[in-house]
């Protein structure tokens, strides 16, 4: 089990802006508050119990440098776990579609040049020492900061490439976040104080980030705000980061989550205008269009459903919108699942709406669901003792979500060379896609003297210096013809050399001295070749970022890419089919990656749900759904979710125009084999792991977290 995060080994940088100087951005007292209670959160003994000079507030900075500048006091710490927090207005650069977070002096006409641009953000959080990071972003738009890694029309995807980092976002990439003047705080921090200081019933001693992200969008959904959204690399995702204040937490460990161990579930508001019924009809219909095209194939399932959605009738479409945020969420998280998560999410909710309509508590009923998601979830679990995932699993992962798509195989050939935290997906408009290197090094800024805040070239020069003799006269044509930044990697300059190329780059140069005293200049020079200036190591790149303690080059040709840099995939314009695709495959691998893969075809889900309740072992530390060595009493409904997670592979068996109930007793006979499965391309009951039939373990959580957040949602129209 991965260790708690130690409070006196971590830190917390809660960051809020409620009044501007621009009339043009309305004050936001709740960020006031926001702060207030937030900070006494993680202070409080009870939950994290952080220090105070270990829970820092900044309120109503001024300067965006500012903020910055306490962001590199704090990476530089070498912590066990940074929970950096932003609460205020978040704008939209409009030049390059980027998010900004608005500081006092933010205006709303230039944003990018008077607020705090996240791309820097990320890249001073980027070089930070602690061992994990979580980002907490409550502003309008933050889910661009997911976006970053995760949406197809971003600019560069997997920009974090830092074991261990988590953002939560209190909104998506496009919605505006709720906050008015007559509330005690903005609604997403609103709902994660009430997870902190509420608990979660029925749930573990300690909470994770993926505890508070989900529970909170429970609470979002319940009162019709906006969707608070996720993404997070490596396992942190399960940190024990607090505990849980529940006052029967206990009682979980004790008991394993036992039936007789039901809390009352939350009452969620009443939304208006959405007819519950209405809402489980819709679903269906949506689902419906999904059904006969699931299985092994190259079909889009959101297009499919798109589709449906455009000629139904406007009383279903709730229900249609609701499958449809289930896929994206699914798509978005984890680049596949997303049909099979449809299909959970219309079963479940079909056999919740009969359970309430023949007289069971809603309550009831849908708390019951939740306890035995969290069991499902922890069964599901991670892959222990396994390890990471061979490259051969990688690629049967791929290929069991994407089908023969061709960025498949130029994501995992730049997999093999760096691994799948070292790949970046960006644009370009190439018509074919190319794998080419970057560059990233550990280095002292020599010009500018004062460099203390991140520095952004774009299409620069790149010179390599050994020995820190700079050809200026052999520059000078370049400059003159082709003014652009240029950045000199030297391990010493003179200022007569600066001063003489000053005006000739644009005003814009930089010199760095990498700080490794093993560092490999003649592999440097290789890097940089010598086509634009014969003789000397010059190159022309796509990007360069300098922040005080790295430099990070993007798109720098040269050598094959090294074990130590990144790869970077150019995959055409945003919201191309190629770059689309290099996205989903890159989610795809990065999830098996990190959190392992069982058998596929929906047998994985299917034994989950045969787990519940059952008197069967499965080689798993814990067993779900009852006490030890008896079987538990059902109530009516305790049934509805092992029924759903059955429904992707009877799916799968009816397209093949078999009969599922004749099948799934194969299945049921060898429940200990958790790599027998039905395989589609022979119609029959096989080894899936053998056959390269394989799921990501993350995807296969995922499909149950957001089925039965639907549930909640179908909740709130009561």
């Amino acid at each position: 089990m991965t260790a708690p995060a130690d409070p006196r080994r971590s830190m917390a940088l809660l960051i809020g802006t409620s009044t501007y100087e621009s009339e043009k951005l309305s004050p936001l007292p709740a960020v006031g508050n926001n702060l207030n209670a937030l900070a006494a959160a993680l202070r409080d003994s009870r939950t994290w119990g952080l220090a105070q000079d270990r829970c820092l507030v900044l309120r109503d900075v001024r300067e965006p440098g500012d903020v910055l500048l306490e962001l590199l006091r704090v990476a530089r710490e070498p912590l066990d776990t940074l929970l950096v927090y932003f609460a205020g207005h978040g704008l939209i650069d409009p030049t390059a579609n980027e998010l900004v977070l608005a500081t006092t002096r933010t205006t709303a006409t230039e944003p990018r040049l008077t607020g705090l641009h996240y791309p820097t953000v990320r890249s001073v959080l980027r070089s930070r020492r602690a061992r994990r990071l979580l980002v907490v972003l409550d502003c309008c738009f933050s889910g661009r900061a997911v976006d970053v890694m995760a949406d197809p029309s971003s600019v560069v995807v997997g920009q974090l490439p830092i074991e261990g980092t988590y953002i939560l976002a209190s909104t998506d990439a496009v919605t505006p976040g709720k906050a008015t003047g007559e509330d005690q705080y903005t609604a997403f921090t609103g709902g994660l104080l009430q997870v902190i200081n509420g608990g979660v019933p029925g749930g573990r001693p300690f909470l994770t980030p993926g505890d508070l992200f989900h529970h909170t969008r429970d609470l979002m959904v319940g009162r019709g705000w906006p969707q608070p959204t996720q993404c997070h690399e490596d396992t942190i995702r399960e940190l024990p980061l607090m505990r849980n204040l529940w006052k029967t937490a206990g009682r979980w460990l004790a008991g394993r989550g036992s039936p007789g161990a039901t809390a009352p579930p939350h009452v969620p508001d009443r939304t208006g205008g959405v007819d519950a019924s209405d809402l489980v009809v819709g679903a269906h219909i949506g689902v419906s269009a999904i059904r006969p095209r699931y299985g092994p194939g190259s079909h889009d399932s959101l297009a499919v459903l798109d589709a449906a959605i455009a000629g139904e009738d406007s009383r279903w479409l709730p229900g249609m919108e609701l499958v449809r945020d289930v896929m994206t969420a699914m798509r978005r998280e984890y680049g596949d699942g997303a049909a099979t998560a449809a299909i959970v999410t219309g079963d479940l909710l079909s056999g919740v709406h009969s359970s309430v309509a023949a007289g069971a508590p809603w309550q009831e009923v849908t708390g019951r669901i939740q306890e035995q998601a969290e069991a499902v979830r922890h069964w599901l679990g991670d892959p222990a003792g396994d390890g990471e995932p061979a490259v051969e699993d990688l690629e049967r992962a791929l290929a069991t979500a994407l089908g023969d798509l061709p960025e498949a195989a130029l994501v995992m050939s730049a997999i093999a060379h760096v691994g799948s935290d070292r790949v970046e997906i960006t644009t370009g408009a190439a018509a074919e896609l190319s794998v080419v290197s970057g560059l990233a090094l550990d280095t002292a800024v020599l010009v500018p003297n004062a460099a203390a805040r991140p520095v952004t070239f774009y299409e620069p020069y790149v010179l390599v210096a050994p020995e820190g003799a700079v050809p200026v006269e052999e520059l000078q044509h370049i400059g003159w013809h082709s003014p652009a930044p240029l950045l000199i990697i030297a391990p010493r300059i003179d200022s007569y050399t600066v001063s003489a190329l000053y005006r000739l780059f644009a005003r814009t140069i930089a010199v760095v001295r990498p700080t490794d005293p093993a560092v490999d200049w003649p592999a440097l020079c290789a890097r940089a070749g010598d086509t634009l200036l014969p003789g000397h190591p010059l190159a022309r790149a796509s990007a360069a970022l300098i922040t005080p303690a790295s430099t990070t080059i993007t798109a720098l040709p040269g050598t094959s890419p090294s074990g130590t840099g990144h790869v970077l995939v150019h995959a055409g314009p945003p919201g191309a089919s190629g770059h689309s695709g290099a996205v989903r495959a890159l989610t795809v691998a990065r999830a098996a990656a990190r959190f392992g893969v069982r058998a596929g075809g929906g047998a994985t889900l299917y034994r989950a749900g045969r787990a519940l309740g059952s008197p069967y072992r499965t080689g798993r530390p814990a067993r779900v759904g009852g006490g030890r060595g008896a079987e538990p009493r059902l109530a009516l409904h305790d049934g509805l979710l092992r029924t759903a997670l059955a429904a992707p592979v009877r799916q799968l068996i009816r397209n093949t125009g078999q009969d599922p109930d004749a099948m799934t007793p194969l299945l049921d006979a060898a429940l200990t084999d958790l790599a027998l499965g039905f395989e589609c391309e022979v119609g029959a009951v096989t080894d899936l792991c053998a056959a390269g039939v394989l799921d990501p373990v993350a995807t296969l959580r995922g499909v149950v977290e957001n089925a039965t957040a639907a549930v909640s949602r179908y909740a709130a129209t009561f």
